[in-house]
């Protein structure tokens, strides 16, 4: 396919049999039309291959890849490979895209030629579709300094960002070691070469449910950990001292994770600990407010 406009979506799946069809309908419906749909099965053990099929008899513009089980990363990077378009956005199998995300998206990039990453504002969703009164705002990310200071309204995601499939590329590979991180790790280096405009809409619903990634507050903590160390080697902090911030920063948000979600105080006291001594401002704001 050549055609200037054709925006390629990779929806990597893994046992999303209840979801899938929601989140596949969400990108087919779109007001914008050219899309080339890559689909990559990682391997699920329930009814999810059976249902992909049965949409595909229905829809052409869906390529299914089935391949063993081997992570998020690598499934998004395989899709990645058979992309075609000038465009590419990455949207998880269980959340979902108003009708119009992408036509609202290349709005954006065609007011300005030199931006290069788009995202919008999400709000999230639970196990129902219902929609909860929560939401991500998007601000402009103007460089890896905002992912790495962890601002709640500079926090793109991958269903709710896209990019120019040149510039996806040079960010390099999805890092197979990561899983609840790997969307800041990425983003950190789409950073490094371009802003990430925010759009504010909603045009992107995260949905909320027991099996999301983000509820393993362990593989958190070292993924996140590892993200940040490798910022480290990349060069993209600007000083000492604001490493120390974003660090604090980080062990701080861990701390709260193992306090109020993973019911160990032990643990959360830990980080908060951590954090004091990695830079006490943090800490004292807290207690301030």
């Amino acid at each position: 396919m050549k055609n200037t406009n054709l925006v390629s979506v990779i929806i990597p799946v893994y046992n999303a049999e209840n979801y899938i069809e929601e989140t596949v309908l969400s990108v087919l419906n779109q007001t914008h039309e050219e899309i080339e749909l890559i689909i990559v099965n990682d391997g699920s053990k329930d009814n999810t291959l059976a249902k992909l099929n049965q949409l595909k008899e229905k829809k052409s513009r869906i390529t299914i890849i089935d391949k063993p089980n081997s992570g998020v990363c690598d499934s998004r990077n395989m899709g990645t490979e058979n992309a075609t378009g000038k465009f590419i956005t990455f949207l998880d199998a269980d959340d979902v895209w108003e009708p119009t995300f992408i036509e609202d998206c290349l709005n954006v990039f065609n007011t300005d030629l030199s931006i290069k990453a788009v995202y919008c504002r999400v709000q999230l969703i639970n196990e129902k579709s219902d929609k909860l009164e929560e939401f991500i705002e998007a601000k402009t990310i103007e460089s890896a300094t905002d992912v790495l200071e962890w601002k709640r309204d500079y926090v793109a995601s991958m269903g709710c960002t896209i990019y120019y499939t040149e510039v996806a590329k040079k960010a390099g590979k999805f890092d197979p070691r990561l899983s609840t991180a790997a969307d800041q790790d990425f983003h950190l280096r789409v950073a490094s070469i371009t802003p990430i405009v925010g759009l504010d809409r909603v045009l992107f619903y995260y949905r909320i449910h027991e099996n999301n990634m983000h509820s393993n507050i362990s593989v958190m903590e070292k993924d996140h950990i590892l993200v940040f160390k490798k910022a480290e080697k990349m060069n993209l902090y600007p000083s000492f001292w604001f490493k120390q911030k974003c660090f604090s920063k980080l062990y701080l948000t861990l701390a709260g994770s193992w306090w109020k979600n993973g019911n160990n105080k032990a643990r959360g006291l830990y980080f908060i600990l951590r954090s004091f001594f990695c830079y006490p401002p943090t800490i004292l704001k807290r207690i301030v407010k």
